[in-house]
């Protein structure tokens, strides 16, 4: 997601002097938040409208695109911004990368500055977000957790502004300031720095969003007729999911993880019920029977190989921070975990067709 928040340049506070204060201000309202999993490109530079001031029709091509776009967007902007849009110079920050939760965040703490205009999510397939944002904005920053990176140009070494580097360094606690090359990328040498590359790009993005929002749609739909006290327990596992930064919080979440393997068992193929499938034996621990009740479906093999992979990422887990030997970034290993849980927990509830019970 991209999000575009728009500040007035010419408020009487800035003194002509704008830019720099904004972002100061925003990146230590992203400080102040968990920076752990943050990564964000980071767009700045003034909206022009000129080309859309020349006559009526452009003018109402300029207020279709950017209020009434195609599809639809997360829009939040003053009632008043039409008259900023046309009469005053608007700086704008957009941020690549950034969840509706943060977006969220951000928003809330700006409302507090009466130069902010409001916000809105940028989507390039439509043509006046293109002009205004796409090809106007320049990439400047780059951050990643606590660390900020100043883009600069290929060939370019003496761009590097270092003033503003020691500048960041003193003013706000990032972990480090530091500076990468964009190489030809964002410049008129860059092949891919076009409407129709950012067009395919952002509607790349609008199919992947609505794709796996369908597949979650799909899955909670089928656990209503499934199991529903499901719900639950998968609630709980995907809040232990969130803001890790520390072993000890990702053992938290293998634990969460296991937890639901074993309420998925005890809903799909309660123990009492298992005894006598696995031989009379007294085999009745979890995965045993969750390997027993996959085992003989069509997908049986492939779903077994992921259930091992679970079960065997979160025991490494659990064994590695006992021990105190936990290595790994805890936010990758996290993000893998859950991803494999969600994949093999779709794929298990998808066995059975929906339900074709009549209604009563």
């Amino acid at each position: 997601m991209k999000i575009a928040f728009h500040f007035d340049a010419d408020h009487e506070r800035f003194d002509r002097y704008y830019g720099l204060p904004v972002i100061k201000e925003i990146f230590l309202a992203l400080l102040c938040k968990d920076t752990s999993s943050l990564h964000l490109k980071v767009f700045a530079g003034n909206i022009c409208v000129l080309d859309y001031l020349r006559d009526k029709k452009n003018r109402e091509e300029l207020l279709r695109g950017f209020f009434t776009p195609p599809r639809p967007v997360w829009q939040s902007m003053r009632p008043d911004f039409i008259d900023f849009l046309f009469n005053r110079k608007i700086f704008t920050l957009a941020f690549e990368g950034i969840s509706a939760r943060l977006r969220d965040t951000l928003h809330e703490v700006l409302l507090n500055d009466d130069t902010y205009l409001g916000g809105q999510q940028v989507h390039e397939a439509n043509p006046v977000h293109w002009v205004l944002y796409g090809a106007s904005l320049l990439p400047s920053y780059r951050l990643v957790g606590s660390n900020l990176r100043l883009f600069y140009s290929t060939g370019h070494g003496d761009e590097k502004d270092e003033g503003l580097a020691e500048d960041f360094r003193a003013a706000l606690p990032f972990s480090s300031v530091t500076f990468e090359e964009l190489e030809v990328h964002h410049t008129i040498l860059d092949s891919y720095s076009s409407y129709e590359h950012a067009s395919r790009v952002a509607n790349l993005s609008s199919k992947l969003y609505d794709h796996l929002n369908l597949l979650a749609d799909q899955m909670m739909l089928r656990l209503t007729d499934l199991a529903p006290s499901l719900y639950r327990s998968m609630y709980q596992t995907i809040t232990e999911f969130e803001d890790i930064e520390s072993p000890e919080e990702l053992t938290k979440a293998a634990q969460a993880c296991r937890k639901m393997l074993e309420t998925m068992a005890n809903q799909l193929s309660p123990p009492e019920d298992h005894s006598e499938k696995i031989g009379g034996q007294s085999k009745s621990g979890y995965i045993d029977r969750l390997q027993a009740y996959i085992s003989n479906t069509p997908s049986g093999s492939v779903l077994l190989s992921q259930l091992e992979d679970i079960n065997s990422r979160s025991y490494k887990i659990l064994d590695q921070t006992y021990r105190g030997t936990y290595n790994d970034d805890p936010r990758m290993e996290a993000g893998r975990l859950l991803i494999g849980l969600l994949i093999f927990i779709n794929d298990v509830i998808t066995l059975a067709a929906p339900s074709s019970k009549p209604p009563v």
